[in-house]
């Protein structure tokens, strides 16, 4: 079995910087119950802490979805809100005669020129 200790690691700056702080930011862990344990093992199961998180949790993260190419069909450039760019590919997905489109974070953008302007363009499909 081999141990290693840890007092400090190099950054990339190439100056030392303290890992203890690391461990107090990684959720605490309890050890198991004597009977699941086994002396011939190097595995150890462990309990994690069921206290709730400190974290906050990260707010949504608004995308703005843009259609500004259409197949058979031209109602012109349409643009949609989504909570998240995942709902924003499943929606445009669902679309099937959207050809030109792009997601772009945020939802302030008066149009998909300023938020490739800006460089808030997340994903685009130029058809």
């Amino acid at each position: 079995m081999m141990h290693a200790t840890l007092s400090a690691v190099p950054s990339l700056t190439g100056t030392p910087r303290d890992v203890s702080t690391v461990e107090t930011a990684l959720p605490r862990v309890h050890d198991a119950e004597e009977s699941l344990r086994q002396d011939h093992s190097d595995v150890f199961v462990c309990r994690r802490d069921d206290s709730p998180s400190t974290l906050p949790a990260a707010p949504p993260s608004l995308v703005t979805l843009y259609v500004y190419g259409w197949h058979n069909v031209e109602p012109g450039q349409l643009s949609w809100v989504f909570p998240s760019l995942r709902s924003a590919l499943d929606a445009v997905r669902t679309m099937r005669n959207a050809v030109q489109w792009c997601v772009v974070a945020g939802e302030e953008w008066p149009s998909i020129d300023a938020a490739r302007a800006q460089g808030a363009v997340l994903v685009e499909q130029l058809g």
